[in-house]
């Protein structure tokens, strides 16, 4: 029986565009893509940020280093900062979709592949003060979807991983959750009556 439901954050709770903190910053469209593709939407990223390798600050000069001129190494800096206010946003229909489940009694948990900034966006979560717990990656040093990382989120929250639902975008993560023994909704099409159905279906 399904007691507790497992949320990726983005793509899934939040929306995330990393063009969008870009072209903020920087008005040529080419240029933000590539201050985009060298700073938030790379392996890198993932692996030192997410990873818990550094933080956000560690991270700059690393991208800094490929970039030619003191101006874009300068926006870069800039778009770090505030990165999120406007590259992270909450995902239309979620907040009643969340809402039904904690009021029907499921306990919500969130398992992110996220840095040690997490907590300075955080807010845009909704019902995120309802939520029984939270598990970053880059606090654990594990990443999704190594079958560790879920492992860690039952022990750290006393969890039976066939008690759990995990939902994220990304097949893979699903994968390592489901051999780990959770049950897995891939919501890659982002589709949030259907993820609604399927919900539904679980009580029936």
């Amino acid at each position: 029986m399904i007691r507790n439901i497992v949320c990726d954050m983005g793509m899934v709770l939040l929306d995330h565009d990393p063009l969008l903190p870009c072209l903020r910053h920087v008005g040529d469209r080419a240029v933000a893509q590539r201050l985009c593709d060298e700073l938030l939407w790379c392996q890198e990223w993932k692996q030192m940020i997410d990873g818990g390798v550094m933080t956000e600050k560690e991270y700059l000069p690393l991208v800094q280093a490929r970039l030619e001129t003191p101006e874009l190494k300068a926006l870069a800096a800039e778009i770090l900062k505030d990165w999120y206010l406007d590259g992270l946003f909450p995902k239309s229909g979620m907040e009643k979709l969340i809402g039904g489940l904690l009021d029907r009694g499921y306990r919500l948990y969130i398992l992110s592949n996220a840095g040690y900034s997490f907590h300075d966006f955080s807010y845009k979560i909704k019902h995120l003060e309802r939520f029984s717990g939270i598990l970053v990656s880059a606090e654990e040093k594990l990443l999704k979807p190594d079958p560790a990382i879920y492992l860690r989120l039952c022990e750290k929250f006393q969890l039976k991983p066939e008690e759990c639902l995990f939902i994220d975008d990304l097949p893979a993560n699903i994968e390592g959750a489901r051999s780990v023994g959770m049950t897995g909704y891939c919501f890659e099409d982002g589709n949030v009556s259907r993820l609604g159905a399927y919900l539904d279906a679980l009580e029936r």
